[in-house]
């Protein structure tokens, strides 16, 4: 038995128009493949492109993955390679600041998450970082807010260590399919 693969990685990035738009959907629809994977290899279900359960927030819910009464909610990312640290809640890539990975929206999304299916346990958050070209990211000394950084090649084993390997709990899929952006 196989889990099950719900919307589409990258679905709703917008204004494809901007480098930075294009490389996040590479990013997701990258990070998208993984995940689709581990659902084909095993019994968790693989959710992409969510609604933050939360009236007046635009966000999205990059990609959860779940299994029994476990929700795991991951974030991807394309990074220039580099060496990323954060010290006294600044991030940087090298000696150059990158504000971008100060956002404080993981602990919002899993606390929204939390609220709308009170019966999951939804797991501390992972943002996968994958470098945008050739070269190596490096983020053991970053600090993401609420978050845990991760190279991309960490992912499937993280996954495998935080969701058990079980259906899905039918209030989970029922809670969470709604969110979805597309199908």
């Amino acid at each position: 038995m196989s889990g099950t693969v719900y919307g589409v990685a990258g679905g709703s990035v917008e204004d494809l128009g901007t480098d930075a738009a294009k490389t996040g959907r590479e990013g997701e629809e990258s990070t998208g493949r993984v995940l689709d994977r581990i659902a084909v290899e095993t019994q968790r279900d693989v959710w992409h492109d969510l609604n933050v359960p939360a009236r007046g927030i635009e966000a999205n819910i990059d990609h959860i993955v779940t299994g029994g009464r476990v929700l795991l909610i991951i974030d991807a990312k394309r990074w220039k390679p580099g060496f990323y640290w954060t010290l006294d809640d600044t991030s940087f890539r090298w000696l150059t600041k990158v504000e971008h990975a100060d956002r404080r929206t993981m602990p919002m999304i899993q606390q929204r998450l939390s609220a709308h299916i009170p019966r999951a346990l939804v797991r501390r958050p992972v943002v996968s970082i994958e470098a945008s070209r050739d070269g190596r990211v490096n983020v053991s000394f970053l600090h993401i807010p609420g978050a845990d950084a991760i190279p991309s090649a960490a992912l499937p084993r993280r996954v495998r260590s935080r969701v058990p390997d079980e259906p899905t709990d039918p209030d989970l899929t029922a809670a969470l399919f709604p969110l979805l952006r597309s199908s």
